[in-house]
């Protein structure tokens, strides 16, 4: 073994307790064998097991997820009720006559069981007639309930005048009257109309029933 290098020596893979270490002394004048514990000293035992760490800080919050989907659309409403029923219109007629020179009569009729407007009017070149009323005609043999109106213009030499107007219609306000009628028909309204002139005039005539 003399003069062999330990980088040459096998490799010892057993058990180094109570094996023998070779050393010199540090004078280098004396050679000796020493315990391998008592070189570097035996194993210590196990020491004991540390304490738990400290638990880690809260992780931060996750992302919002995304919106949902929109619902459905709902069902329809039921239909509502229907309205009431509008009034009936206002309605009426109207006209005109054609007065031929001198006097003559005139008339237009209306139906029984309403109230109207009654109207006719004339205007020429120095002439003017007009009339209204308002009346209510309740049969054709008693008389008519109301109030009329009627004025000729005579500052022209009045080619055209009334003569007369209608004589069934009666009534005094704030008064009740039992008067008979003396016209046959009530609802037939008579005009006399006088034409001063030579050719034919035109009269304009109209009623409106209001209820």
């Amino acid at each position: 073994m003399a003069n062999t290098k330990i980088s040459a020596l096998p490799t010892y893979t057993g058990d180094t307790t109570g094996v023998y270490l070779v050393m010199d002394n540090s004078g280098l004048t004396e050679t000796f064998k020493v315990l391998k514990e008592t070189l570097i000293g035996s194993s210590g035992t196990s020491g004991s097991s540390g304490t738990s760490g400290s638990s880690g800080s809260s992780g931060t919050s996750g992302s919002s997820g995304t919106s949902g989907s929109s619902g459905s659309s709902g069902t329809s409403g039921s239909s509502g009720s229907s309205g009431t029923s509008g009034i009936s219109g206002l309605s009426g007629a109207t006209g005109s006559w054609t007065v031929t020179p001198g006097t003559n009569n005139y008339s237009f009729t209306v139906d029984i069981n309403n109230t109207y407007n009654l109207w006719a009017l004339a205007n020429i070149p120095n002439g003017i007639i007009v009339y209204n009323a308002t009346v209510s005609v309740s049969n054709s043999n008693v008389p008519v309930i109301g109030v009329q109106y009627a004025w000729n213009y005579t500052g022209g030499g009045s080619p055209i005048l009334f003569t007369s107007i209608p004589a069934q219609i009666i009534g005094t306000a704030g008064a009740i009257s039992t008067a008979s009628t003396v016209v046959t028909s009530t609802n037939t309204f008579v005009f006399g109309i006088q034409n001063n002139t030579v050719s034919g005039i035109t009269v304009n005539y109209g009623y409106l029933k209001i209820s």
